[in-house]
Parts: C-alpha cells; structure tokens; sequence
C-alpha cells in the first residue's frame, strides 16, 4: 500500500493514465539482444534464462535467471547473453502531464517477491488466447469490450503487485500536488474527447466555469501547455501507435484521428514531427 501521506483520492488516481503497451514471455529475439535507445515507457524484465546487462544514468545493473530489473522511462543500453528467454511487460504509469508515477532501475530476486511472477501468469494466459503472437503495440489491436476489461482486470492487477514489490525495495511515486480541481475537470474533458468532434476551447471553458484565457493561463502554470497543446500531444501520441501497426492504412489512420483525408492527416503529422508517415512507418 501507498505509505499514508502519500494516499490520494479516487477522482485523484483516475487521471492515472495505465496503458499495457505489449507484453509476452519467449526467447529474446536475436535483432534485439543488444541496443540502446531513448526509452518512453515504464519495462519489467522477469529473467526465464541466460542474463542481461542494463546501463541507465551511469550505472550498470546484471539481471540472470531468477530475478527481475526494472527500469523507466529514460535513455537506456541493454546486451541479453544469446539464447536468453524472459517475461516482458512494458507500460505506462504517467499523469497527464506526461510525469511517470514511477521510475525505477533496480534488481530483485523472484523467490523473495512472488507475487509479480504469480500476477503475470493469468495476464500473460490471456494475450496468448486473445491476442496470438503479437509482440508490440497491442493498444492498437481490435478487442470486445469483455476481453478489453478482462485485459484491464488481469493487467491492473499486476500492476498492484509491480507497485508493491518496488515500493518494498524503497521507490516511491510521485504524485501531482496541488492541481487546481478546474485543470482537473478539463484533462478528464480532454481526455474524453473524441478525434471526429471539433474542439472548443469555449465549450470547455464554459464546463469548468472559466473565460477562455483564465483556463488557457491555469492551465499552463499547471500542466505546462495550453488545452489546444495537450490535446495534440495526446493525437500525435495516437498517431505514432497508430502507425507502428501495419495492418492501418495511412488513409484509415487519417480517418480515425478525425483527418478529412490521407493528405491532410499527412501535411499535419509532418508539420509536428518534420517527417512523413510513410517515413515514420519505415523507421519505426
């Protein structure tokens, strides 16, 4: 459990955003046992067999069968001895403003903390039934509502035990102090917002009680960028998963996003990202 001053609200934890980004057990393949890159979500690495050496803010960290390394959302460099097998779990855990709820990079042993590998067995046995051989990017994977709350069950529940086990090693979350209740009911507007609606920065001040500058200002001491701001981020964020599966045509991607069409869609992910779909796709 969280330790007593740093309890919040339920309203509180709802903007919590918790998103399973992929998650699988399986032998590392041979592309990815070394790399380094500028990594944005929270990874969980349940060593099966063979080991792996992490390298984040200037320290190294050697994980072998039997234990777990976590790391966040940092620059990171890792090398998996040939043949390794693991269990991978990659998410989010981030406040609206973009903040990671945790950041750890540590080690511990499986035998002193079983309730991580116990909470992943069922989540782990329903992707393998609901969604075969996907790897990546399983935000993007069509899903019924039953098997989307059953995923949120199975996930959520491990979460809990992945937030009781590094707490139990001393990390501890961040929070967000003192949000203005007002900024609050607009990121739950925002959202909530759906890409085939116009916004209105007028219609959203009105629903929090506020003229138009007033919110634009709060807003910013508060989160950092305008309403209109975040709400782009939060479409270029869908854009790119979007885009990383390739079974979407850039025009259906378009489409979803609230695009009139491919070519507009395209003009205005270039405009944020100075490149093409296309070429996004093709790195990706």
């Amino acid at each position: 459990m969280l330790p007593s001053d740093t309890r919040l609200t339920i309203e509180d934890w709802s903007s919590l955003r918790a998103r399973l980004l992929w998650c699988y057990e399986g032998k590392v393949a041979e592309e990815h046992l070394r790399g380094s890159s500028q990594v944005r979500h929270l990874t969980a690495w349940g060593i099966r067999s063979g080991e792996v050496e992490v390298t984040m803010r200037g320290r190294t960290l050697r994980a072998e069968a039997g234990e777990w390394i976590f790391s966040g959302p940092e620059w990171r460099s890792q090398e998996f001895s040939r043949g390794a097998r693991l269990t991978s779990i990659n998410f989010h855990l981030e406040w609206p403003s973009g903040d990671s709820l945790v950041a750890p990079f540590l080690v511990l042993r499986d035998d002193e903390h079983p309730a991580l590998t116990r909470a992943s067995r069922p989540l782990l046995a329903l992707l393998r039934r609901e969604f075969p051989g996907v790897r990546h990017d399983l935000q993007s994977h069509p899903a019924s509502p039953t098997t989307f709350f059953r995923l949120q069950e199975k996930f959520s529940a491990w979460v809990a035990a992945y937030l009781e086990t590094i707490q139990s090693a001393g990390e501890r979350p961040t929070r967000m102090r003192g949000v203005d209740p007002r900024v609050m009911v607009a990121l739950r507007l925002l959202d909530r917002h759906r890409w085939s609606d116009p916004f209105s920065e007028r219609n959203l001040a009105e629903k929090t009680g506020l003229s138009v500058g007033h919110l634009d200002r709060l807003f910013v001491r508060q989160m950092g960028i305008t309403p209109r701001r975040y709400l782009q981020k939060r479409r270029l964020e869908s854009a790119k998963a979007m885009l990383r599966e390739p079974r979407l045509t850039i025009k259906e991607i378009g489409y979803e996003l609230g695009f009139s069409s491919a070519a507009h869609f395209s003009h205005w992910f270039r405009r944020a990202t100075g490149e093409s779909p296309r070429t996004f796709r093709a790195g990706g």
